[in-house]
């Protein structure tokens, strides 16, 4: 109902105040007249009610109901005033959302009603994202649905008023209503719902879509408060004294006139400036006071009444209906509302009222009505009395009106009832013909047929809304509360979906490729983490941290690179929504978490050099900026995989992305884990070993830290580092760095050898504490020393007595090589003879000189350094006696054989060398021998004089010598034969395998078969192969049934030219890695594994056929020509001109024939080809899950030259701190690793002997050991 004259809400004035009717007489006779302190009501405040709107209403129907509503550029400026900040505003709704809010109201009120709690909290001031999904679920799941009626009635009071003018020129509409559920036949337990909407503003002359925003009370304007919100303060502060009675009880009736706000908002457009103002009040009367008018407690009151009346009187009286009821009710609450004109109170009279007896329970008047009992009358409240504020008392009686009005209509079979007609229309159009927007027809069209979508309720649209005015409510909605986006984005994309406009489905596309992303799909994002979330807001209680670990934890478990790329999408659309920098950081500089998937995002292979790779990043970052961050990741991933130096220097000058660590040079050594005391090389060497074992560790922080510390300290040797990779020597104190060897004369691979077992440490301290006297009598009474094996043969005395001088050698040079303050030592002449001539030379020792002994001398020493070039194999007898930076010695030194070698353990008791009885003859012929053999061979005599220097303590069942050496060295290998059929090749399960177990020193594999990798070398070792024995074909195998703890294998590069009848070495690269697996060579009973070999055995068996028949097809006839060019080369005749210029004709068919065949020779070889390819794929990736007994690579020997010629060096790699240094004679210089893994298809310096450690026994690999005693002291050992 909307209030002709409704005064602001201070209720200053009296307003809709009807004249006297003569309707209620007989329940109100005539009472005493009102004393002096009733003022009677002034005739000009008493206002006449019109039945038709304000003609600035009626007459501004739209002119264009169904045009398309005009947009900002269009509309008038507004007309708002400059003190509501917008930017401010909670939300933003348009005007049917509200109106639809306000009706569903009670579905939240009495969600989980219950008669003895509170009401819950409605929806006007709350954002649609947040109850939209609730609303639509109402909608669906209640069979009840609830309507906003605005009732029409003959009843004065209620009928459509006219606007107030305000001071400013604007006008307020007030329009009243009910909120009742639907369809309702009865009394329902379900209370309706009072609602009041005031409109302040000038009216929408210009037909503009509203644009509401939402602001708290106490946002309002002090002027806006004023005429919209009831003052309750001032009314409570009105009341707060009273001097007799009669103002006591006013005072309380006013109090409880007061309405129960339970939902209210207020909303203002931000183009017209128009304000709404909406309060939504609890009904008066509940269920308890309305049963009172059900037709059984009507019987009840009737039957109470009657049997107390005689017979006759009971007879003449009818139970009443519920609308009599009812109706007796109205006519109790218009009298105060209609006798306000006069000074009479008029009271009602139960005891002489039948009809209020039996119609009304009387409690209901004094506990809701405000009765008053006097000398057994009821006597009303006179709204008068309340003074300023009787439209208070006035307005709590209209709503008790409405409410019974709202009864009778139910009740009623017409809508004529109570002597009047009133209908209660739930289509909202007067406050509809108030905003007068341009889609007016289409709000009365449909707002009874309301679509109830989750997405339109989000976005506060309806159907019939354009793309464009879509579009303007998602980007209002978005720019008032962002965290919103994801929700209001799934609701744009639904509306795009379902409807054909082009303009919306491409401003969602434009949308999501700016990266915008929806609530579900956000929802999806962080379930992938494990965080459950309901809403946005879940997702703030969340830290980018935690988001970033979750994410770092699923990789680490994710099955795919697809997996992998979801998971990194999800942190990308968090990342966004979140506007967080820390998790858009971490995405541009996260590696990837596979290596190979950086080799691809930069097109290269892990072969590739560093400085080729950032050549290769240089170019993609400079073709696409937009994928610059992909390349940066991928060029990070493969610098931590690699550990390079030069990667990581280049991404710290060129890519600041990566620049977020700057730690002072205190956290800098507090990360690296070294003293801020350390010298250089020590901070270098942690660098080093944290480097190589810790896995985890962020090595390019850790870089960062070593650099910091370098630039702090000036230091030239970090700086180097830095740069190269490698610590440069020269600037490495001697105790920092292994000592060199000197070549003595061209003594080939023997240094190598050397230092390679000087880094063992088992056999280091074997020979360093090696101090036994040799006595024949050992051998004479200990029979182990009698029956004793050593590499299958048994050891004489001589053979013994002459390792053991071999050791007092070996030990000296090695104690040399710890204690020598020199950068290099040099080995003797004696040692090199003992290593390279075989055991059975027998050697003269004697420890006092002769004058009859042949003399060595010591040739003249060079001036000049010799360098480290190719190296003629005649043996060259002088050589640098001294470390590279000697001083220059005596121009002659000799040496006389039985001279005996200068003692440099020389403490009592410890056993030296003896004398060599070695001519100068015999040492070159020595030498000469070491260049013929390859390094294997000096190996076992190096070994087997080590092993021959020790007690035979434990003897193998066939008498071998079990010892250090056989542990450190030796393994043992099972081949097995067994006889297969001859058409399946399947094993004969019938037959007994022939066994064989042997020891091996090494493996060898053969470069002439062309490996591909260490692992196709090694399979080609044990692979299983078929033979002709005793008349039968059999499958030869071969395993491991016992593996070295030092494994070592040699490369058979030198194959024999029968053509030139010279030997020659194949420079053909050899890859492997510094990581080797032998699961797949073991011996076992694993079924798996059995049958995985089996599987091979058939694959290379299949191959060996294709192969045989890829030859067959290429065989050259006797003329030299494949079939296939022999065909071709008969075509071309057969279709040459000279055929032709002879008048020869050629059958047409015959060309065709010979096209089939070489057509079907190419198909056939293309699909050999691609066969072997694929069964070769299979054999690569038949093992590679087999990694359980691991052996890591510590030495390499290398030679580079020629079969006839050359030179040799090893690498060694230091496990603690994983460097690798090169051993080249006299000079110990660190390496990068890719110098060490050259695969370069030109490069004759090529690996030729190759030493594994068993994983878990790396700790024994310590090439670093120097205790150096400073020049002049004394030399003492032990």
């Amino acid at each position: 109902m909307i209030s002709e004259s409704d005064p602001p809400p201070d209720y200053s004035e009296s307003g809709n105040i009807p004249t006297k009717s003569t309707e209620l007489d007989e329940l109100y006779p005539t009472g005493p007249q009102k004393g002096d302190e009733f003022s009677a009501l002034r005739d000009e405040e008493l206002i006449v009610a019109d039945d038709e709107l304000d003609s600035d209403i009626s007459d501004n129907e739209p002119p264009y109901p169904n045009a398309v509503p005009p947009y900002l550029e269009e509309i008038p400026p507004r007309l708002v005033r400059d003190t509501y900040n917008f930017n401010e505003s909670k939300f933003f709704k348009t005007s049917e959302r509200i109106l639809d809010d306000l009706r569903n109201d009670p579905f939240f009120f009495l969600s989980g009603f219950d008669f003895e709690q509170r009401l819950g909290e409605g929806i006007l001031n709350e954002d649609t994202v947040y109850y939209a999904e609730r609303l639509n679920g109402f909608i669906k799941n209640s069979a009840k649905k609830y309507q906003a009626q605005i009732p029409v009635s003959a009843f004065d009071p209620l009928n459509i008023a006219k606007p107030s003018e305000l001071d400013d020129g604007r006008k307020l509409w007030t329009i009243n209503g009910i909120i009742t559920p639907s369809p309702q036949l009865t009394i329902c337990k379900h209370p309706l719902f009072h609602f009041r909407i005031k409109i302040k503003g000038k009216g929408n002359t210009m037909h503009v879509k509203h644009k509401f925003y939402s602001f708290g009370d106490n946002q309002l304007l002090e002027s806006d408060r004023n005429d919209l919100l009831l003052d309750i303060a001032r009314i409570k502060s009105y009341t707060a004294n009273a001097s007799d009675p009669e103002q006591s009880y006013n005072n309380q009736v006013l109090l409880n006139s007061i309405p129960t706000v339970i939902d209210s908002a207020n909303y203002i457009c931000e183009v017209t400036g128009t304000i709404l103002r909406i309060e939504v009040y609890p009904s008066i009367m509940n269920y308890d006071d309305l049963k009172h008018f059900e037709k059984e407690e009507i019987e009840l009151r009737f039957s109470s009444f009657i049997s107390q009346l005689p017979a006759e009187a009971a007879d003449r009286l009818n139970v009443p209906s519920t609308l009599e009821c009812l109706n007796t009710l109205f006519k109790v609450l218009k009298g105060p509302l209609t006798n306000l004109d006069t000074d009479d109170i008029k009271t009602l009279k139960p005891n002489n009222s039948p009809v209020l007896r039996l119609h009304l329970h009387l409690d209901l008047l004094p506990a809701k009505l405000f009765f008053r009992v006097i000398n057994e009358e009821l006597q009303p409240p006179r709204f008068s009395d309340l003074g300023e504020f009787k439209q208070v008392g006035y307005d709590y009686y209209l709503r008790v009106l409405t409410e019974v009005l709202y009864l009778g209509s139910i009740f009623s079979p017409t809508s004529e009832f109570f002597k009047q007609k009133t209908t209660f229309p739930t289509d909202m159009h007067p406050v509809f013909r108030i905003l007068n927007e341009p889609d007016l027809s289409s709000q009365l069209q449909y707002w009874d047929k309301f679509q109830y979508v989750t997405a339109l309720t989000t976005l506060s649209v309806c159907p019939y809304y354009s793309d464009k005015l879509i579009i303007d409510c998602y980007n209002t909605m978005t720019s008032i509360n962002p965290d919103s986006t994801p929700e209001l984005f799934d609701a744009l994309t639904y509306c795009a979906t379902s409807r054909q406009g082009n303009d919306l489905a491409m401003f969602v596309a434009t949308l999501r490729s700016r990266g915008v992303v929806g609530f579900l799909e956000l929802k999806s994002c962080f379930q992938k983490f494990g965080f459950d979330i309901t809403n946005p807001e879940v997702a703030e209680h969340l830290t980018d941290e935690q988001l970033i670990t979750a994410y770092k934890n699923n990789l680490i478990v994710s099955g795919s690179k697809y997996e992998r790329s979801t998971f990194r999408e999800a942190l990308e659309k968090v990342g966004k929504f979140r506007e967080s920098v820390k998790i858009r950081e971490f995405l541009e500089t996260e590696p990837f978490f596979d290596i190979s998937e950086a080799y691809e995002t930069l097109e290269t292979d892990p072969s590739v050099d560093d400085d080729v790779l950032i050549t290769a990043f240089q170019l993609k970052a400079e073709e696409s900026s937009y994928y610059s961050s992909l390349y940066s990741r991928a060029l990070m991933t493969i610098a931590l995989q690699r550990k390079s130096l030069m990667l990581v220097s280049y991404i710290y000058s060129n890519l600041p992305q990566f620049s977020h660590f700057n730690p002072s040079v205190e956290e800098a050594y507090r990360f690296i884990g070294c003293d801020p005391y350390a010298d250089d090389s020590s901070v270098v060497r942690i660098f080093q070993e944290r480097a190589a074992k810790e896995v985890n560790i962020d090595f390019y922080e850790l870089w960062i830290c070593l650099k910091t510390i370098g630039e702090t300290k000036k230091s030239k040797l970090i700086e180097g580092f830095l740069s190269s990779g490698v610590l440069d020597s020269r600037l490495l104190s001697i105790e920092k760095t292994p000592a060199g060897l000197n070549n003595i004369g061209n003594t080939c691979y023997l240094n190598s050898l050397l230092q390679y077992y000087f880094v063992i440490e088992p056999l280091r301290s074997l020979i360093l504490d090696f101090n036994k006297t040799f006595a024949n009598t050992n051998i004479e009474t200990d029979t182990n020393y009698q029956v004793r094996r050593i590499g299958g043969r048994t050891i004489g005395y001589k053979e013994t007595e002459r390792s053991y001088q071999f050791m007092y050698q070996l030990r000296d040079l090695y104690d040399k090589l710890i204690h020598e303050d020199s950068r290099c030592v040099q080995p003797t002449r004696e040692l090199a003879y003992l290593a390279f001539s075989p055991i059975s030379d027998e050697v003269e020792f004697d420890d006092g000189k002769k004058e009859d002994d042949v003399q060595m001398e010591d040739a003249e020493p060079r001036t000049e350094v010799q360098t480290h070039g190719e190296v003629k194999v005649e043996l060259v007898e002088s050589a640098p006696t001294a470390e590279t930076n000697k001083v220059t010695e005596p121009e002659e030194t000799k040496m006389e054989v039985d001279e005996p070698v200068e003692e440099t353990l020389d403490s009592p008791g410890f056993q030296t060398a003896a004398t060599a009885k070695i001519s100068a003859d015999q040492i070159e012929n020595a030498l000469e021998i070491g260049r013929q053999q390859d390094v294997t061979e000096c190996i076992e005599n190096v070994l087997i004089q080590i092993e021959s220097a020790l007690e035979p303590s434990k003897l193998d069942s066939d008498n071998e010598q079990m010892d250090i050496v056989k542990e450190l060295f030796y393994g043992k290998t099972k081949q097995t034969l067994v006889p297969v059929d001859p058409k399946t090749k399947e094993e004969v399960e019938s037959a007994t395998p022939r066994t064989k177990e042997e020891r091996f020193l090494n493996l060898i594999v053969n470069i002439g078969d062309h490996p591909k990798d260490i692992y196709d070398a090694l399979d080609t070792y044990f692979t299983e192969d078929l033979l002709q024995l005793d008349n039968e074909e059999v499958k030869r195998s071969l395993t491991i049934t016992q593996l070295p703890n030092i494994l070592q294998i040699q490369i058979q590069r030198v194959q024999f030219d029968r053509e030139r009848l010279i030997p020659v070495k194949s420079i053909e690269p050899l890859p492997f890695e510094e990581n080797l697996y032998m699961d797949r060579y073991m011996e076992t009973t694993d079924q798996d594994l059995i049958s995985r070999r089996k599987e091979v055995f058939m694959w290379k068996h299949e191959i060996s056929e294709l192969q045989e028949r890829r030859r067959k097809l290429s065989q050259p006839n006797e003329h030299g020509l494949p079939l296939r060019d022999a065909l071709e080369s008969t075509r071309q005749f057969l279709q040459s001109q000279a055929l032709n210029d002879i008048g020869l004709l050629i059958d047409s068919n015959v060309v065709e024939v010979l096209t089939e065949q070489i057509e079907k020779i190419d198909k056939e070889l293309a699909e050999i080809k691609s066969e072997i390819e694929r069964l070769q794929s299979l054999i690569s990736g038949q093992f590679k899950h087999l990694t359980k007994i691991g052996y890591s690579v510590f030495a390499i020997f290398i030679h580079r030259g020629q079969a006839s010629y050359g030179h040799y060096w090893i690498y060694i790699r230091d496990p603690k701190s994983n460097l690798y240094r090169k051993y080249n004679d006299e000079i110990v210089s660190e390496v990068t690793l890719e110098e060490v893994l050259n695969f370069s298809e030109n490069n004759s310096a090529t690996p030729y002997y190759l030493v594994f450690v068993k994983n878990e026994l790396l700790d024994v690999i310590q090439p670093l050991k120097r205790e150096v005693k400073p020049r002049g002291s004394a030399d003492q050992t032990q």
